[in-house]
């Protein structure tokens, strides 16, 4: 079988998640893997002291490793930047594996997965003739999903006014079950309120057709770079000043679908692992290190070779 996918990961912090990320996805999916570009962030998780020189020393030459100039945390990113200052593009999240991929599949995940089958097979048999495949939307966030109105099997079908979509984000409006878009949303979905704010393939584990892809994408067409997080409309704070960003990947999938692409939906957690509230661990110190500890043992339990050379 040829290895004609490469794997493009975002790295912030994680040290021994980054680690089992990798090397479970190695195991099961290895015999379509030709590359995996390790894009790390310029900073790393506040609770974090140790590097991944063992991960990169041990893998070698099949990973390309980047550090970024610039870093953007959660702040929106500015698309005139990036279209004029080539280093600033670059360090929009899984842009330097998107930028310096040959193949023709390009797969994005997180560093906190474990994947447990071959599910980079699995995306490929789904793919058909769409442009990107694998989970659709975080559904969980939508009040249309919260009210039985769309899924990630029915997102091409729920089109709603914007009147009636700012009217189920603010029925039993809370805000620990759904980001603050009742807040009012930009002129974009005021005009088409479709695909939803909370729509977009889930970039933890997603396989796109670069060939299709590309050509619509920064900088060579007109769709938002994929992991670039832009500003809602919605603004929080004490004085209303602080954006809040529609999540990485949304504005490019909303891009792309109006340029009359197509996005399957594969359920990927059959095959792996996933946390899909990962992102709270950074912002506590015994989350952290508690999902860190679980990785750290798994790592010494199914991955001993590993584990005594991260030791050394």
């Amino acid at each position: 079988m040829s290895k004609n996918v490469d794997v493009v990961i975002n790295v912030f912090g994680k040290v021994y998640q980054t680690a089992l990320s990798l090397l479970s996805i190695t195991e099961h999916c290895g015999q379509h893997i030709n590359k995996i570009y390790f894009q790390e962030e310029a900073l790393t998780a506040e609770y974090e002291r140790r590097s991944h020189c063992k991960t990169l020393e041990y893998f070698g030459d099949i990973i390309e490793h980047y550090v970024p100039r610039y870093w953007n945390g959660i702040d929106p990113n500015d698309l005139k930047r990036a279209a004029e200052d080539e280093e600033y593009l670059l360090s929009i999240r899984y842009q330097y594996g998107w930028y310096r991929t040959e193949s023709s599949l390009l797969l994005t995940i997180h560093n906190d997965i474990d994947v447990q089958a071959d599910v980079i097979g699995n995306l490929i048999d789904a793919l058909g003739e769409h442009t990107g495949v694998g989970e659709i939307g975080q559904c969980w966030w939508c009040p249309a999903y919260q009210n039985g109105l769309c899924d990630s099997e029915r997102y091409t079908q729920f089109k709603p006014s914007y009147q009636y979509l700012m009217k189920i984000y603010n029925k039993d409006m809370d805000y620990t079950q759904r980001r603050a878009y009742n807040l009012g949303l930009s002129e974009q979905y005021q005009k088409n309120p479709w695909p939803l704010p909370e729509c977009r393939l889930n970039e933890w584990c997603a396989l796109i057709n670069m060939e299709k892809a590309a050509k619509d994408t920064m900088p060579n067409g007109t769709a938002a770079p994929f992991g670039a997080r832009m500003p809602s409309g919605a603004c929080i704070g004490e004085n209303w000043d602080r954006p809040v960003c529609l999540d990485v990947g949304v504005q490019w999938f909303r891009d792309m679908l109006h340029l009359g692409h197509t996005f399957g939906h594969y359920d990927v957690n059959r095959d792996m692992l996933h946390d899909k509230r990962g992102s709270v661990k950074l912002d506590s110190a015994e989350a952290y290190v508690k999902a860190e500890m679980v990785a750290f043992n798994k790592l010494k339990e199914r991955y001993p070779d590993f584990f005594r050379f991260m030791q050394e």
